[in-house]
Protein backbone atom coordinates (compact mmCIF):
# COMPACT_ATOMS: atom_id res chain seq x y z
CA UNK A 1 0.00 0.00 0.00
CA UNK A 2 1.70 3.21 -0.88
CA UNK A 3 1.96 5.55 2.07
CA UNK A 4 0.59 9.93 1.46
CA UNK A 5 3.41 11.51 1.09
CA UNK A 6 3.71 14.29 3.77
CA UNK A 7 6.64 17.26 2.92
CA UNK A 8 7.07 20.62 5.68
CA UNK A 9 6.78 23.82 4.01
CA UNK A 10 7.72 25.67 6.67
CA UNK A 11 10.71 24.90 8.91
CA UNK A 12 9.62 22.67 12.50
CA UNK A 13 9.16 25.39 15.53
CA UNK A 14 10.42 22.06 17.74
CA UNK A 15 13.73 20.93 16.29
CA UNK A 16 14.81 18.89 19.27
CA UNK A 17 11.67 16.92 18.27
CA UNK A 18 11.36 16.37 14.64
CA UNK A 19 13.03 13.17 14.30
CA UNK A 20 9.64 11.86 15.43
CA UNK A 21 7.10 13.68 13.47
CA UNK A 22 5.57 12.34 10.83
CA UNK A 23 7.50 14.25 7.85
CA UNK A 24 10.55 13.13 8.94
CA UNK A 25 10.31 9.34 9.45
CA UNK A 26 8.87 9.50 6.21
CA UNK A 27 11.56 10.83 4.97
CA UNK A 28 13.71 7.99 6.54
CA UNK A 29 10.80 5.19 5.39
CA UNK A 30 9.70 3.92 8.54
CA UNK A 31 6.68 2.66 7.39
CA UNK A 32 5.92 0.54 10.72
CA UNK A 33 6.64 3.22 12.77
CA UNK A 34 4.11 5.76 10.57
CA UNK A 35 1.34 3.30 10.85
CA UNK A 36 1.05 3.10 14.21
CA UNK A 37 1.30 6.75 15.12
CA UNK A 38 -1.52 7.03 12.44
CA UNK A 39 -3.60 4.04 13.60
CA UNK A 40 -6.32 6.71 15.40
CA UNK A 41 -5.37 10.23 14.37
CA UNK A 42 -6.98 12.88 16.27
CA UNK A 43 -4.22 15.63 15.53
CA UNK A 44 -3.37 17.43 12.12
CA UNK A 45 -0.36 18.90 11.16
CA UNK A 46 -0.80 22.65 10.01
CA UNK A 47 1.89 22.59 8.09
CA UNK A 48 1.75 18.94 5.72
CA UNK A 49 -1.76 17.55 6.61
CA UNK A 50 -0.60 14.44 8.29
CA UNK A 51 -2.93 12.96 10.61
CA UNK A 52 -1.59 11.02 13.56
CA UNK A 53 -2.50 9.69 17.32
CA UNK A 54 -0.66 12.74 19.26
CA UNK A 55 0.31 15.78 18.80
CA UNK A 56 4.28 14.57 19.89
CA UNK A 57 4.41 13.57 16.08
CA UNK A 58 3.98 16.92 14.07
CA UNK A 59 5.37 19.85 13.46
CA UNK A 60 2.48 22.56 13.77
CA UNK A 61 -0.18 20.65 15.97
CA UNK A 62 -3.89 21.10 15.77
CA UNK A 63 -7.27 19.14 16.65
CA UNK A 64 -9.01 17.40 14.37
Amino acid sequence: MAMPSYTSEQPCGNNELHDGHMCELESQQEWDIIRQISMNPNVRCENCGAEVNSARNVCMPADL
